[in-house]
């Protein structure tokens, strides 16, 4: 088996992270090198679960990234700033936008300098993009410029895929639109965590889960819906995608689960080992009313994926419930 040089940027985040324990599994000899910003204390931990061969800074990657991308054979771009709630647009523009255009752009020459058919390059875009789904949720490329993200987050996404559209780089590059991705390795990510974590722990400190009320008549009290996916389902069909195809690509679960389904799944798992909690419902944030996205559910029907990496609402289900109980363990400890 051939070994490659792997670059995974934002590779100790939660999907790089559990990326990289992945690859590991799949060939040990690849040589893995992991790009990070380090800037939260939290995520030296996830390195006792992932063997890497170079540990790059954000600072030395952009200093010598020509060269990092000429001698890579893979590059899963997933760095970037991922708050939904980050209003500073300069920032995100030269986090998120500039930043990722400028990874393309190398990766590009590269290839064409080396006719190397086999380099790919697979960068993290967002359901963000897809706004309030009015246009649908759709992996199209037809029809990504009539999206209209609601957020600034969500732009800077966007419109990486509409450069990667006008400059005819689909046939190149692979673009994954992530839905609502929750594991284990979340701990540095403070109040964008998923419910799988804020969840635990407001169980542990409150002996219940606080579900935002609806500030939409169609739907009531945590009936509000979202496309909720694994984070070890996400990868496997990422790693399969990389693989097979390029373009755009939805990755989430394809049914749509409330958030009443998920804190259910998280209070009976938790409360077999422990006790009985309930759900309460908070007034929403003002700043989230005209922002809040009430439903949303990736179209995954293109029969792409083999049958064995399909997801559904039961898996992501079992999934959630193993997570809470690890995670009920870890945050009962660091709440001591």
């Amino acid at each position: 088996m051939q070994i490659k040089n792997i670059l995974v940027t934002g590779g100790l985040g939660l999907i790089g992270s559990t990326l990289i324990q992945h690859l590991n599994k799949l060939n040990f000899k690849n040589k893995i090198i992991c790009v990070d910003t380090f800037s939260n204390n939290q995520k030296w931990k996830y390195l006792r679960e992932i063997i890497v061969d170079e540990l790059i800074s954000l600072e030395e990657f952009n200093n010598n990234k020509v060269n990092i991308i000429e001698n890579a054979d893979e590059i899963f771009h997933l760095g970037a700033c991922s708050s939904t709630t980050v209003e500073d647009w300069k920032y995100l523009y030269k986090r998120n936008y500039r930043s990722t255009i400028e990874i393309v752009d190398l990766f590009i020459k590269s290839k064409q300098k080396n006719s190397n058919v086999e380099k790919k390059l697979v960068i993290a875009s967002s359901a963000s993009t897809y706004g309030d789904g009015l246009n649908g949720f759709t992996d199209d490329l037809e029809n990504i410029e009539s999206l209209r993200p609601l957020n600034p987050y969500g732009m800077s996404k966007h419109l990486v895929d509409i450069y990667l559209k006008r400059k005819e780089y689909f046939s190149d590059i692979l673009s994954l639109k992530f839905f609502n991705i929750f594991g284990l390795n979340e701990f540095h990510k403070g109040s964008m965590r998923s419910i799988a974590h804020w969840g635990v722990e407001s169980i542990i400190q409150n002996n219940l889960i606080k579900l935002f009320k609806s500030e939409n008549p169609l739907y009531e009290d945590g009936r509000q819906v979202r496309d909720f996916l694994d984070v070890d389902s996400a990868v496997e069909i990422m790693i399969y995608l990389a693989k097979n195809c390029t373009g755009i690509h939805n990755v989430g679960c394809g049914q749509a689960i409330t958030w009443i389904e998920m804190a259910n799944t998280i209070i009976e798992s938790i409360g077999k080992i422990d006790k009985q909690y309930k759900v309460d419902y908070i007034n929403m944030p003002k700043h989230l009313i005209d922002k809040y996205q009430y439903f949303t559910c990736a179209q995954m029907s293109r029969k792409i994926l083999p049958e064995n990496l399909l997801p559904n609402k039961e898996k992501v289900l079992k999934k959630l419930s193993e997570y809470s109980i690890q995670l009920f363990n870890e945050y009962k400890e660091i709440n001591l």
